[in-house]
């Protein structure tokens, strides 16, 4: 049950210094992570540094809390 899960890590094509994420879904971890509880932590994991600012996003998009890549672990909050 989605009400169990503390942490959701999130496979990205890339993602922005907002914590805004493209990834590989076609919107299912959007849709998986709004059923998750409110405070459910996000963790991205990417092989490479944030882009600057993702422009193609839409209300319903779920924000990270977190990202790790090789270099480092980045936080959104």
């Amino acid at each position: 049950p989605t009400e169990m899960i503390d942490v959701v890590f999130v496979p990205l094509l890339a993602y922005d210094k907002q914590g805004n994420r493209v990834g590989y879904g076609k919107g299912f971890y959007d849709k998986f992570l709004s059923e998750c509880k409110p405070n459910v932590v996000k963790i991205g994991l990417s092989f490479f540094e944030p882009e600057e600012l993702i422009e193609d996003v839409f209300e319903n998009d779920v924000k990270l809390d977190f990202c790790v890549n090789p270099n480092e672990i980045i936080s959104f909050i």
